[in-house]
């Protein structure tokens, strides 16, 4: 994790990345994290994520003018926003949080409430691009949201989530210290993945072998991150075909 939430502030350096002390709340405690709450806070403090922006632009290349494109946790539609304004696409935002959506839906684009990490919830409908960007780590039940997924777009599924594999947090676990991946509290995230686990473990579930882009990591030079991101890609997005 090395990018600030707030537009334009910066994230933490390769050093801290290593070394650095695990970021955790002001107040520690053992309640349950609201997730309604989060989404309000952020509005309030209008934390813009520059993350976010990065991922979109990241797959703009395969995004044509005017697709449908349903974003699965699209919280407040910063990633749907770019995607709009670059290809004029139509968006429509999946998320549990009705603060959230309430956003979204502000924004113009259309909302669907439902967790999808509930067997008995289904999807309806179908896009010609998925995306679910940092959504996978924070759900026990990841593989019932993506199985579910399957025949519902016909052109692309996007899924990002950090790589445990990267070399920042190899380095950490040398010196003794647990990676890093989430924001100020390690509850954020319950699943990890590095890059071959993930192949491996979507094929598992049935998905074609996705194409991996590895979109931010240090160092940066030579473009180490998008060409070798197992081991130099702090962000990853895999690309799976229908």
């Amino acid at each position: 994790m090395s990018d600030s939430r707030v537009e334009g502030g910066k994230g933490r350096s390769a050093f801290q990345e290593v070394f650095g002390e695990m970021p955790l709340p002001v107040t520690i405690s053992s309640s349950t994290l609201n997730y309604e709450d989060y989404w309000a806070q952020r509005e309030k403090n209008q934390i813009v994520t520059e993350p976010a922006k990065r991922r979109a632009r990241g797959i703009l290349p395969f995004i044509k003018e005017g697709d449908s494109v349903l974003d699965i946790g699209c919280g407040t539609g910063e990633t749907l926003e770019v995607l709009q304004k670059e290809r004029s696409i139509k968006g429509t935002g999946l998320d549990i949080s009705q603060t959230a959506l309430s956003v979204v839906e502000k924004k113009g684009f259309d909302i669907i409430e439902l967790d999808l990490t509930k067997p008995e919830n289904k999807l309806s409908g179908k896009w010609d691009h998925i995306i679910m960007f940092e959504v996978a780590e924070h759900v026990i039940d990841t593989e019932v949201m993506i199985a579910c997924l399957a025949g519902h777009f016909s052109k692309g599924l996007y899924i990002s989530t950090p790589n445990l594999g990267y070399l920042a947090h190899r380095l950490r676990l040398l010196f003794g210290r647990f990676p890093v991946t989430y924001i100020s509290d390690p509850r954020e995230h319950v699943r990890y993945w590095s890059v071959k686990d993930f192949v491996y473990w979507s094929e598992k579930l049935g998905f074609n072998k996705p194409d991996v882009l590895g979109l931010r990591g240090k160092p940066g030079i030579c473009k180490l991150p998008a060409r070798f991101p197992s081991l130099f890609a702090s962000e990853v997005v895999y690309r799976f075909h229908p």
